[in-house]
């Protein structure tokens, strides 16, 4: 996780964020002297908050600073999570922010009790560094929440389509265990029809008959390779994605039905009729869809 200084000086909203604490602190005191405001290194401090890390999440800065997504998923937290709940950590920048906000809440004593389940390694990363107690997936039969996001969401049906980060098998077992399955996400990922090429994790021995088989039905798959070294990503399960764009999904049902039924498929990310609620991120405010 990063830090964030936030400070209202005449009617102002100043913001400084940092990798380091020391260096939003340095930060901050730079800002608050252009401003005329004198602060203490000690007083500075009382104004940082740990909010995501660009460094971790695939859509950098400018995805992870976007006020959509900050908005979308800390009222996301704020509006669904209570005191007692087994909670899944879903992945992404907009649930990044659901899961800071998660641990601010607790360390302010507002909320209490609560367990987290991450549905990735960096869900799993930030919310230990936010202060949220973590168990493991086989410790839990069922989770009270998931907070998740999307790659792309329908508003016209409780689908989503996950993968972009390659966790959607994790991201399936602990979205489909929750009582409720809470999307976080902006208003740039509305699509009716849903036309994100849809991840499929495969056996890598299978690819080239699993591509085949996607071709038939009228996809076009695509190897996904790793962003910083040679050679195609694994998931954490020790398979590839195959990304495949079918255009639109007329039919989300029957597409979803398609990939289940070929072999050496482990899993795909159509999230089919499990949303129940959208938390939406907009210029001004968030929207809430509800199924």
């Amino acid at each position: 996780m990063a830090k964030e200084f936030t400070y209202e000086a005449d009617g102002e909203e100043l913001r400084e964020w940092a990798e380091d604490e020391s260096d939003v602190v340095e930060q901050a005191r730079a800002t608050l002297d252009d401003h005329g405001v004198s602060l203490s290194d000690d007083e500075i401090r009382q104004h940082v908050e740990v909010v995501p890390s660009p460094r971790r999440i695939k859509s950098g800065a400018d995805g992870v600073f976007d006020e959509r997504r900050r908005r979308g998923g800390q009222r996301a937290a704020r509006e669904v999570v209570e005191s007692g709940m087994d909670l899944g950590l879903g992945t992404g920048s907009t649930t990044a922010w659901a899961v800071a906000e998660v641990g601010r809440l607790l360390r302010e004593g507002e909320l209490e009790d609560v367990r987290g389940v991450a549905t990735s390694l960096q869900s799993h990363e930030l919310a230990k560094e936010a202060g949220i107690p973590l168990v493991s997936l086989d410790q839990v039969t069922e989770l009270d929440v998931t907070v998740d996001g999307a790659d792309q969401y329908s508003e016209e049906e409780p689908t989503v389509i996950k993968g972009g980060g390659g966790a959607h098998a994790r991201e399936r077992v602990i979205d489909a265990m929750a009582d409720e399955l809470v999307i976080a996400t902006d208003e740039e990922k509305a699509t009716d029809p849903l036309d994100f090429p849809v991840p499929v994790e495969v056996m890598p021995d299978a690819r080239s008959t699993v591509a085949e088989d996607i071709r038939d039905l009228g996809g076009d798959p695509e190897l996904r390779m790793a962003e910083r070294k040679d050679g195609p990503l694994f998931t954490a399960n020790g398979n590839l994605v195959l990304d495949c764009d079918f255009g639109g999904l007329d039919d989300t049902h029957g597409t979803a039905d398609d990939l289940d039924d070929i072999p050496g498929v482990l899993e795909h990310g159509i999230f089919l009729d499990m949303v129940d609620t959208v938390y939406l991120g907009t210029a001004e405010d968030v929207e809430v869809l509800r199924f």
